[in-house]
């Protein structure tokens, strides 16, 4: 039998001074030593206590637990630690809750030497806390916990238990003079963290845990730390619930045990007051008089001083109440001057707040403006790779059937992309779209003269290029095949390639080295960095498009991160005599990154959209100037194409027009250009033309060829049936001596025409039928899958540009024979109820309206107006489908479109 201890307490305490509490001396047996706690924090302790743990048990397991210092020995059970002839003094458990107290059990009974007990474990019911307590005080054994974190003898370089100090305990446990005990076993760490910053070290620190049963509770602490010579203070962290803290400040004043020492305390948890359930600790709920108001009115009253404030620091001889933790090293400071002591070793710096971390787009005032500073170590380092993570992240995931970029309504059956209605963007110029479907948000207008010079500059493509065309054309391929023959020999070229390199070195400069649009110091890392990967000393023979934006970039003033990091790579290679290497393609990503910076760091996007974004522009002002149906009688594509640089920033929109029509637009005809061609950006992500798109991205290719998967997708039945309405409108109108399909005031009979239409093809319809024939022609873009079986049938985006053309004043002659056509149908008795109009009518009335002259005066073929309407839908469509190809590439999954060969059917 143990000799028992009682001292000044009526209850074993075996424990006279902090000093003893664990020592180099302590021998340790860990239980459940490879469970997932235990098998990080054990060995880091381990090491750190000079090899203290002798023995762990993993229950029916052998084996041994690696350390830096040499392993540590695994036994399936205590019994059998004790069998190997292992000696220890403490023992610490990891066990779940219901299996502590059996542990405890059988610590006791198979090992006489056995003076300690550690449990880590939380949640350990009150009925085994109170049995673990009888057990341990028949047995003459300290307890520490449960729920704690364990203990450290800081002068002896010992741990035992749990995490105190983290995985580097070195760093912040430094020995001094300050006791700790707190129920929190993070904020035991936090505290001499706290307060090793103020110039206090730590003799030994206690989480003593928060269930309802503490074990070492603060009246067993006060009593070891007044008996404990390094100790000259106490730091104390307490929370609501329970009477620990009142039962030691009374027995202090009945002088039931010695204790002068100074105490800083800090009391939390006020909102838990009015809790009738356990929130957090176990422990930690107030029940009669044990909320944290009271119990700071015990410190308080034991002071002889209120809570301590940092501007008028009042303490007593007895110490002081601080309402943050943070406040702990200006109170110990005060509490040290009052009892005239010096604090442990020089302040080694500050809790005041430090910004890490800042990035400019959120402008905030001046009163809330705080400079940047270099983290500690390894901050440091971990934040200079974090901060090269700018941009969206998104999980990966089969992206087959789904999209995060377009969706259909099932209720209007109107397209979105990026939240944004087609009807509402078919009120935007092409080139405020084109960045839309990038950024996913609409550009500055100060940024529309940029994007439109960019997409300018990269209309400039290589006549021979342009044979490769005309040879697909005489050969009779459709607008989406010879279109993407020129596309996919873009392939992954020097171009992309070298803006892509750029971008991200810009990005990775700009980020790792803390570059803002106000920077005008430049470290010699990114100087060194420059002159190694920028700058040449000899000037390379290049386009002449490279020295226009050497002057755009020289000269902007606008403010951007990339602009100013490249004016200072301008000015440093004049003042060297140096060039840059790839002038074109570096100041592309120069002024590429300025424009989508933005949306970059508010997440829109991702860091490879950004990087990429340049080679979309690419492909895209690429593709439009393929589009011209005649290149030798378009003086408007020559002018645009050829690589000179005037009048860069005008509209894209208006360029695209005059490739297209060759000829300068007004305003109506720009306006409805920009309605045929928002129309037709996205019809959701299940269009075949999307899904050509997204299995390319699936497979893996390059840009350029995922927007060939999405050309080599469409046809004459998806895109390209547009030349059926061409087809037949030609033929209503061809003897009507029409002139202006855009002049109201027209003196054309279109109800007649309509009804004349409406009689032959319901005369043609019953031939058909009386045949025997069960499929027949249709009349193009009227009635639709969706819109129809109601009296009187509405196609939404059809009525939305109908009644914007009427309220711009905007009038079409194809499209009002259209709509009394669907009448005429139903009032000679073609149809059961009256049509709709279905969008495709817009593209083909609006580019049949545009170039009505020139057909008139044999300027251009009906072919041509039938590839002309194709090329409009696949302008549109290739614009909405470049969210479809970031979308998929930042999400996606390789080979995610293939279909399983569980869905597939083989028929006769």
């Amino acid at each position: 039998m143990r000799q028992l201890q009682t001292k000044p307490f009526p209850y074993y305490v075996g424990i006279y001074s902090l000093e003893e509490l664990v020592t180099k001396k302590s021998k340790v047996c860990v239980i459940n030593i490879m469970g997932s706690e235990s098998r990080k924090v054990t060995p880091i302790s381990h090491e750190y206590s000079g090899g203290n743990v002798v023995a762990g048990v993993q229950y029916g397991r052998k084996g041994v637990v690696e350390t830096k210092i040499g392993n540590i020995p695994v036994f399936r059970s205590i019994r059998d630690v004790m069998r190997a002839g292992i000696e220890f003094d403490t023992g610490v458990i990891y066990l779940p809750p219901s299996a502590v107290s059996q542990a405890v059990s059988e610590l006791i009974n198979y090992n006489e030497k056995l003076s300690k007990i550690v449990i880590v474990t939380e949640k350990v019911s009150s009925k085994d806390s109170m049995c673990i307590r009888f057990m341990c005080q028949e047995a003459g054994i300290d307890v520490i916990g449960a729920n704690c974190l364990g203990v450290a003898n800081v002068w002896d370089h010992v741990r035992v238990g749990g995490a105190l100090g983290g995985d580097h305990p070195e760093e912040t446990l430094k020995p001094g003079s300050i006791a700790i005990h707190s129920n929190s076993g993070n904020f035991t760490t936090t505290i001499a963290e706290y307060l090793r910053t103020g110039g206090f070290g730590i003799s030994s620190a206690v989480s003593s845990g928060k269930d309802v049963y503490i074990h070492f509770a603060l009246p067993e602490f006060l009593y070891a730390a007044q008996n404990d010579p390094r100790t000259k203070a106490i730091a104390l962290y307490s929370e609501p619930g329970g009477y620990y803290e009142k039962v030691a400040l009374d027995w202090i004043k009945e002088r039931k045990f010695s204790f002068n020492k100074p105490i800083v305390a800090c009391v939390t948890g006020r909102w838990k007051k009015d809790l009738t359930r356990s929130c957090g600790h176990a422990g930690a709920l107030s029940g009669g008089g044990d909320d944290a108001i009271t119990k700071e009115k015990w410190f308080d009253d034991y002071f002889g001083v209120g809570v301590f404030d940092p501007e008028n620091p009042v303490v007593s001889k007895l110490g002081v109440r601080v309402a943050s933790i943070q406040d702990f090293p200006k109170a110990m400071d005060a509490v040290y001057k009052k009892i005239d002591e010096e604090a442990d070793f020089e302040s080694t710096g500050d809790l005041s707040l430090k910004l890490w971390m800042s990035d400019n787009f959120v402008q905030l005032p001046d009163s809330l403006k705080m400079p940047v500073v270099e983290a500690i170590e390894p901050y440091n380092q971990q934040i200079l790779e974090f901060n090269k993570n700018i941009g969206a992240n998104y999980l990966r995931q089969n992206m087959a059937d789904k999209s995060g970029a377009s969706k259909m309504d099932p209720v209007t059956q109107v397209a979105e992309l990026h939240g944004k209605t087609i009807l509402d963007l078919s009120k935007y110029s092409l080139e405020e779209n084109i960045y839309f479907s990038l950024a996913k948000v609409m550009p500055d207008e100060k940024d529309i003269p940029t994007i439109n010079m960019l997409l300018n500059l990269l209309l400039k493509v290589d006549p021979e290029r342009m044979d490769a065309i005309d040879y697909a054309k005489k050969n009779g391929c459709s607008p989406n095949a010879y279109l993407a023959s020129q596309i996919l020999s873009i392939g992954n070229n020097a171009y992309i390639k070298k803006t892509k390199h750029y971008s991200k070195l810009l990005i990775d400069l700009i980020r790792e080295n803390g570059i803002t649009e106000t920077t005008t110091h430049y470290s010699e890392k990114v100087i060194n960095t420059i002159l190694k990967e920028i700058l040449i000393d000899k000037e390379v023979e290049e386009l002449k498009l490279g020295d226009f934006l050497y002057k755009e970039v020289k000269n902007s003033k606008k403010k951007c991160e990339s602009l100013q990091l490249s004016q200072f790579i301008i000015k440093l290679a004049e003042e060297k005599n140096l060039f840059i290497k790839d002038k074109f393609e570096f100041l592309l990503a120069t002024v590429g990154l300025c424009i989508f910076w933005k949306p970059m760091l508010e997440k829109r996007i991702t860091r490879e959209t950004a990087e990429d974004a340049l080679s979309y522009f690419y492909v895209i002002a690429n593709l439009v100037a393929f589009t011209v149906l005649d290149r030798n009688k378009n003086k408007f594509w020559q002018k645009l194409t050829e690589m000179k640089t005037v009048n860069m920033t005008d509209s894209f929109t208006k360029n695209t027009f005059k490739i297209l029509f060759n000829r300068e637009p007004n305003d109506i005809e720009l306006t409805e250009l920009k309605y045929v061609i928002g129309l037709t950006l996205t019809n959701g992500p299940g269009t075949i033309s999307a899904k050509g798109a997204k299995e390319s991205v699936s497979a893996r290719n390059h840009i350029p060829v995922c927007y060939a998967g999405f050309l080599v997708n469409t046809g004459f039945a998806h895109g390209g049936n547009g030349f059926e309405a061409v087809e037949y409108l030609l033929n209503v109108f061809k003897d009507t001596k029409l002139s202006n399909p855009g002049d109201a005031t027209h003196n054309t009979d279109i109800k007649a025409l309509a009804n004349n239409a409406a009689k032959i093809y319901r005369d043609y319809v019953k031939s058909e039928k009386d045949g025997g024939k069960l499929s027949y022609s249709r009349i193009p873009c009227v009635n639709h899958p969706v819109f129809k079986g109601n009296d009187v049938n509405i196609d939404p985006r059809e009525e939305f540009v109908k009644n914007e053309m009427e309220k711009a004043g905007i009038y079409n002659i194809f499209l009002d024979f259209y709509h009394k056509l669907v009448v005429e149908l139903f009032n000679e008795g073609a149809t059961k109820n009256i049509f709709c109009v279905n969008v495709d009518a817009v593209i083909s009335v609006i580019a049949l309206k545009l170039v009505w002259n020139d057909f008139q005066n044999n300027k251009i073929s009906k072919e041509q107006i039938q590839d002309l309407v194709f090329i409009l839908f696949l302008i549109g469509r290739a614009i909405g489908v470049s969210a479809e190809i970031t979308d998929h590439r930042d999400r996606g999954l390789d080979m995610d479109c293939r279909t399983p060969q569980s869905q597939l059917q083989f028929v006769l």
